[in-house]
């Protein structure tokens, strides 16, 4: 049986855990498959930090800056990451997995509302167990070759617990658009400021170094 929840679900860097529970599988290793919507994201360079407690395999957006509405053509938006615990669940078959996420900036709304409510499922939550296990069930739907490392492999899915609703929602604050344009003039105001300062410090600079020196006075015999 597994559950999950979002920890700190009114940032911008929530953490997805997930509790898992299944006695009497000390032989199997756990996997959990993510479905991301667009608005998140995960960073692969935080998790490689997380070698210790599980490997990842992440298929999706990559650039990690961009704010959702600035996602390319060639992007569908959605990513999938696919996490494997780094050991094989204890006698009693409990475990805590945390994967950290990232929402991207939403674009600034007109609504009255300055938040977005996003809806993010729980993980596909599995277990790969030795072929020789004595029931297997079959994959959550996944990307092929996230599927192939699992081929000949008895598989046990972990259910959420009975009357769960598997689902986690995120609020996040969105920019009001009625404050893009004094937004927009003060950020250029700014950055002409901080040009003529550059200007007259870099003028100043070349002045004090472009000047003769101050010769020593001739010490007399």
């Amino acid at each position: 049986m597994q559950s999950s929840s979002v920890l700190h679900s009114q940032s911008f860097h929530p953490v997805f855990k997930t509790s898992i529970s299944a006695p009497g599988h000390e032989n199997c290793s756990l996997h959990l498959h993510y479905e991301l919507p667009p608005l998140i994201f995960v960073d692969p360079y935080e998790l490689s930090n997380r070698a210790d407690a599980y490997s990842f395999k992440h298929a999706g957006p990559s650039n990690l800056e961009l704010p959702v509405f600035a996602l390319g053509p060639g992007d569908d938006g959605n990513a999938t990451l696919l996490v494997s615990a780094a050991q094989p669940l204890s006698v009693d078959g409990v475990l805590d997995v945390e994967v950290p996420l990232h929402v991207r900036y939403a674009r600034a709304t007109e609504s009255p509302s300055s938040f977005q409510l996003t809806r993010l499922s729980w993980p596909e939550a599995f277990l790969e167990c030795p072929r020789t296990y004595s029931t297997s069930s079959q994959l959550p739907p996944m990307r092929r070759e996230f599927a192939a490392a699992f081929d000949g492999a008895a598989i046990v899915r972990l259910a959420p617990p009975p009357g769960a609703i598997p689902v986690e929602t995120i609020r996040t604050p969105v920019g009001d658009a009625a404050d893009v344009g004094r937004v927009e003039l003060g950020t250029a105001v700014v950055v002409i400021a901080a040009f003529f300062y550059l200007m007259r410090v870099a003028r100043r600079t070349v002045a004090r170094l472009s000047s003769p020196s101050i010769s020593e006075p001739v010490k007399k015999e």
